[in-house]
């Protein structure tokens, strides 16, 4: 279902606590490495309120990007639609992640795609398609592949998505350590469960697939130094790095 690009987008998901925040930081440093100037959505967050366009940070070869965004609606999912006190529901979150998505996807990753760069993505459209449908007041898959900026995240949908994979007693683990401001709905151990299960579906990875997709699954119980490693060596090969 292909769009014009040149660039190459590689997206990273899993369940929280699985181990995507430390293959993104140590991908960052690798970079470096590599000789690669890197744009840093992260960084960008902290020092600007409303998110970036391509024009304003071009001059980077890779760009590490996630979802939900620190400004605009991702600051409102959140700070508000992802609380645990008065939760909202599916199709309200289902709207605002599209409506955040569709703002990074215009404002920058396309462009960046159009241009020839490397997109490193922590989360995305695949996430919201796990979870929105296993919400109260679920969504369907087909309604959510109709919202604006959810179609337009598959129209360029990533090259490859790497699937984190961890044993649910080690997840619950690392979420114990967690703050209870960075935990919220969306880890909450039944829920992660059966999130689990979706990620390594054979309908995800069939539509995905469907889209020119391809999937790799990432087990993340190894030591933090072989996993490193092994993370290094796969985006070494998917992005033809020596």
């Amino acid at each position: 279902m292909g769009s014009m690009k040149n660039g190459k987008m590689i997206m990273i998901d899993g369940i929280g606590g699985s181990g995507k925040t430390t293959i993104i930081h140590a991908l960052k440093e690798w970079m470096e490495t590599q000789g690669k100037s890197f744009f840093d959505l992260q960084m960008w967050s902290k020092e600007n309120r409303c998110p970036p366009c391509f024009e304003e940070v071009k001059d980077h070869d890779v760009f590490f990007t996630f979802e939900p965004t620190r400004t605009w609606i991702g600051e409102a999912i959140r700070f508000e639609l992802a609380r645990e006190d008065d939760p909202y529901g599916a199709v309200e979150l289902a709207h605002a992640f599209a409506l955040d998505r569709q703002i990074m996807y215009k404002r920058l990753i396309i462009p960046a795609l159009e241009h020839g760069k490397i997109i490193l993505q922590d989360r995305g459209i695949s996430t919201s398609l796990i979870y929105q449908p296993i919400m109260k007041g679920g969504i369907t898959i087909e309604n959510l592949l109709e919202i604006p900026g959810n179609a337009l995240a598959m129209k360029y949908a990533p090259d490859h998505l790497i699937l984190t994979d961890l044993d649910s007693q080690k997840v619950v683990e690392r979420l114990s350590l967690r703050s209870e401001e960075s935990k919220g709905v969306f880890t909450q151990l039944p829920l992660l469960k059966q999130a689990s299960e979706r990620f390594h579906s054979a309908w995800f990875a069939q539509l995905f697939e469907s889209y020119g997709t391809c999937l790799h699954c990432f087990r993340t119980d190894l030591s933090t130094q072989t996993m490193i490693k092994h993370i290094k060596l796969i985006l070494a090969n998917l992005l033809n790095f020596s």
